[in-house]
């Protein structure tokens, strides 16, 4: 069975199942992609009289499905045939699949036209930006584990803006959308932070709980659009570690300019001495001593001796 067998519903409002909950109509006929061993879809024939069929690659948790929902299809929903699936569900329902995808908005494409009329794909997703993983990137650690925001089976992460673009993508629209609030105890932040030498501000403190970072999932609804959705351009540079790169590489390339210029000056200055007089070359030597002395040619000293060696290496 998978790790995800056991889950079980319990009735706070703060869960991903009980917000998925309150978004499918009541005797609906729902999708469960994922199903897993079929607890939640048990739920939903419970509690919203429904008609409930599932999709599970796992056999052993499609095996325990199979004796609480209609039907059970063990099929991957990116790759294999959906011809077998009807036509007409009110609601196809993917709770914490997305993540595990390697194409999502292709499958959410395939999956359209297995929806009636006004149906809805109804999402729970991990939010990645949670202050917990930001707190354990901050303390140089990326730990994967079996279950949650970094189970080792996820293909893709998703913040806010990330969720909404992975369904645009396929086009359809989020008409609704939720989160369920994963608070760290400011103590507990406080403590991860003073290991790298840290100390939070009350500002710190506000961040921490506005939805970016506090919202473990987000919970929505999303229905297909007849108009076609453009997506803003990604940006070419994305971590703010390779645009320091991009950075070193202008200062760079500024210094060895200014190393052309400053050894242009010596040498045309040199060139000239030979044929001054011996006033001249006073004024000459105090030139090229000042250049020679200057803060940017001591500076750049250890450039030159690379760019030199790399001029050698060439050759």
């Amino acid at each position: 069975m998978s790790y995800y067998a056991d889950s079980k519903y319990v009735d706070d409002p703060n869960t991903p199942w009980y917000k998925a909950l309150q978004l499918i109509p009541d005797k609906g006929k729902i999708l469960d992609v994922g199903c897993s061993s079929g607890n939640f879809g048990q739920i939903l024939i419970d509690r919203k009289n429904a008609i409930v069929d599932g999709i599970e690659l796992d056999k052993k948790d499609a095996e325990i499905a199979r004796k609480k929902l209609r039907k059970v299809f063990t099929l991957n929903v990116e790759t294999d045939s959906l011809d077998t699936l009807d036509k007409d569900y009110d609601i196809i329902y993917f709770g914490d699949v997305i993540e595990h995808l390697l194409h999502p908005s292709h499958a959410l494409t395939r999956i359209k036209p297995f929806l009636k009329k006004n149906g809805a794909v109804v999402f729970s997703i991990p939010n990645m930006a949670h202050i917990s993983v930001c707190m354990m990137l901050l303390n140089g650690s990326f730990g994967y584990g079996e279950t949650g925001l970094l189970d080792k089976t996820h293909l893709h992460y998703y913040d806010k803006s990330e969720v909404e673009r992975v369904f645009a993508q396929a086009n359809y629209v989020i008409d609704q959308i939720d989160w369920a609030r994963g608070d760290v105890p400011g103590e507990m932040l406080k403590q991860e932070l003073s290991k790298i030498g840290l100390i939070p501000t009350k500002k710190f403190y506000q961040a921490a709980k506005t939805v970016e970072y506090s919202a473990y999932q987000f919970i929505g609804r999303a229905i297909p659009s007849k108009k076609v959705i453009e997506l803003p351009a990604r940006k070419i540079v994305s971590p703010p570690i390779d645009r320091y790169e991009k950075h070193l590489l202008s200062v760079r390339k500024g210094y060895e300019k200014g190393i052309a210029n400053l050894q242009n000056t010596i040498a045309s200055l040199q060139a000239e001495y030979p044929k001054k007089n011996r006033a001249e070359r006073k004024v000459f030597e105090d030139l090229i001593s000042k250049y020679e002395n200057s803060l940017s040619w001591r500076i750049t000293k250890p450039l030159r001796s690379i760019n030199k060696k790399i001029g050698k290496a060439k050759k």
